[in-house]
């Protein structure tokens, strides 16, 4: 037979245990809960609008295309006359992409051919970073 003590004894001893693991599990919810997974937007290359691409001309010079659009993301070393414009966006939240690719050719400092492989978007379209408070 189990006597007032022991049995008191055990009420003890297995409280504490029960206390524990309540608050070993309700720390780790809690935890749990503020971790969150973080995607940042991705925003790579030259950002070139539609109203950029109109403004840019057959005969301008070099200097003229780089105070228009920027220096080029890839200028080519094998060909000295071909300056590539790519630009990229992925949203982290969404996952929703833009992107565009302009290559245009020189002939010594003279632009004489744009090659528009994805068109651009316009100056209202385009997608910008966002800074997001948590």
């Amino acid at each position: 037979m189990i006597s007032k003590f022991t049995m008191l004894h055990l009420k003890n001893a297995y409280f504490p245990n029960i206390m524990r693991s309540f608050f070993t599990a309700l720390s780790i919810v809690i935890l749990l809960g503020a971790c969150s997974v973080h995607k940042i937007d991705v925003q790579q290359g030259n950002v070139i609008t539609q109203e950029m691409l109109e403004k840019l001309k057959i005969g301008m010079d070099k200097p003229q295309v780089s105070r228009l659009l920027g220096t080029p993301l890839i200028e080519d070393a094998f060909h000295k006359g071909r300056w590539d414009y790519v630009y990229k966006f992925v949203s982290g939240d969404t996952g929703e992409k833009q992107s565009s690719h302009i290559t245009l050719f020189f002939d010594g400092e003279s632009l004489t051919k744009i090659d528009v492989r994805e068109a651009p978007p316009a100056e209202a379209d385009v997608k910008k970073t966002t800074l997001r408070k948590r």
